[in-house]
């Protein structure tokens, strides 16, 4: 198709509202385009005589056989135009979606003063005693993102999923439907994150051993603290991680966000992977993924982000997890450290106990991340709403706020106080 048609139709798709969906619908009339087609491809009678050259004498005489030549010619011509036509419309349709994500998010953050969130527990979603308060801070607060599990620490998915492995898995624990979510959006008005645990999965890794790091004192998938870990260079972990994340983002989430997206943290040098972990190794399975995730999630019209420890903020590797904040950046969308001053040392940043420290310490690290290049768009941490007072938490939030930054509240059993919320003084 002539490239100036489709740069203009490539505009107006831009600038007129848009779909989720483009179809070729959108764009012609069935018969608007079988005529444009037959408009190039008619039988012309060069056509005819690029085949005569090519025919026997016999041939030529036969019209039968010259016409059904003529007839193929012409069948193969519109089958690769409009095969053509359709991979070009396919493209287009991959860079509006992905347009859309950024527009939509952009315009959701403007209007919205930034993302104010917090975690609702996946199974807490049906739980009358737990979603009933998360809708009363919504409706009275200034929060406008909710985190909900999809994959969750324990190997559980929360919806109906499609995915051959889970089959054999047994782990769905269905909670909501693509319904659900979208009247959940639509009532509060909010930005919905889908939380996906990465390579933490006890039920994969027991069900797909060979998938899983070796324990090699013992011969079993290695167990931290009853937390089994996937092995991220295994083809099969990364083909579920991946199209986990592809199903989220269709059941209706605006963004997915891969949690335990990592290898163990641990001193154990007795465990096997497929590929050799050093430094590199690591890394480049770590990114490689991500960087995939977020292909296949911005052509289908969602964004990425990731969780990391706090420490990734300023450590200069990555402490043998993978993790290492200059190329993160390059690979996702939106990074949320876990900056929970009660994870903190003593010690940290000159405080004897950080925890109860929570603006210092969050200041302190946050400014840690902005000062490797963090852009302040992309960070948008964790805070603690667990070990906390009402005045504490208040701090976290106080803390990201000064710095102009997003923020998520964390606490596992999705408890969260109104008070949290109160206006601070500057």
């Amino acid at each position: 198709m002539n490239r100036v048609i489709f740069t203009v139709l490539f505009v107006a798709i831009i600038v007129i509202p848009i779909s989720s969906n483009l179809h070729l619908d959108d764009i012609f009339s069935e018969s608007e385009f079988i005529k444009k087609i037959e408009s190039k491809f008619s039988p012309t009678t060069t056509a005819v005589e690029a085949f005569e050259i090519k025919l026997t004498e016999q041939q030529k005489t036969d019209l039968k056989v010259v016409n059904e030549m003529i007839n193929n010619l012409e069948s193969t011509a519109y089958s690769s135009t409009a095969k053509n036509l359709d991979a070009e419309l396919v493209d287009i349709n991959k860079k509006v979606n992905e347009f859309k994500a950024f527009y939509t998010y952009e315009q959701f953050t403007l209007n919205n003063n930034g993302i104010k969130g917090l975690y609702l527990n996946g199974y807490h979603y049906l739980v009358k005693d737990k979603i009933e308060p998360i809708f009363q801070i919504l409706e009275s607060t200034d929060v406008n993102t909710v985190v909900i599990d999809v994959k969750t620490d324990n190997g559980h998915l929360l919806y109906e999923s499609q995915i051959e492995e889970v089959l054999t898995l047994n782990n769905i624990r269905k909670k909501y439907s693509t319904e659900d979510l979208n009247n959940f959006k639509n009532s509060y008005e909010i930005y919905l994150i889908g939380r996906v645990v990465a390579f933490q999965d006890p039920i994969f890794a027991q069900k797909y051993p060979a998938s899983a790091i070796l324990d090699l004192s013992n011969g079993q998938p290695y167990s931290q603290d009853g937390q089994f870990f996937l092995d991220p260079s295994d083809e099969l972990a990364r083909k579920y991680i991946l199209n986990v994340a592809i199903e989220a983002c269709e059941l209706g989430f605006d963004e997915i966000q891969l949690d335990y997206i990592r290898y163990p943290d641990t001193n154990n040098t007795n465990l096997q992977f497929d590929e050799e972990s050093t430094l590199e190794t690591r890394t480049k399975n770590i990114n490689s993924l991500l960087s995939e995730v977020r292909e296949e999630l911005h052509v289908r019209g969602c964004l990425l982000s990731a969780d990391i420890f706090g420490y990734v903020l300023i450590a200069k590797n990555d402490n043998g997890i993978g993790q290492l904040l200059e190329t993160l950046l390059e690979n996702v969308d939106f990074i949320s450290p876990m900056v929970y001053p009660s994870h903190y040392s003593k010690g940290s940043y000159g405080f004897s106990n950080p925890n109860n420290y929570p603006y210092e310490i969050i200041t302190a690290s946050l400014n840690d991340g902005l000062k490797r290049g963090v852009d302040k768009v992309k960070l948008r941490p964790f805070l603690q709403a667990f070990w906390h007072t009402d005045e504490q938490v208040r701090l976290n939030i106080k803390a990201a706020e000064d710095l102009g930054v997003g923020w998520l509240l964390w606490n596992n059993v999705s408890n969260y106080n109104l008070e949290y919320f109160a206006r601070l003084d500057s």
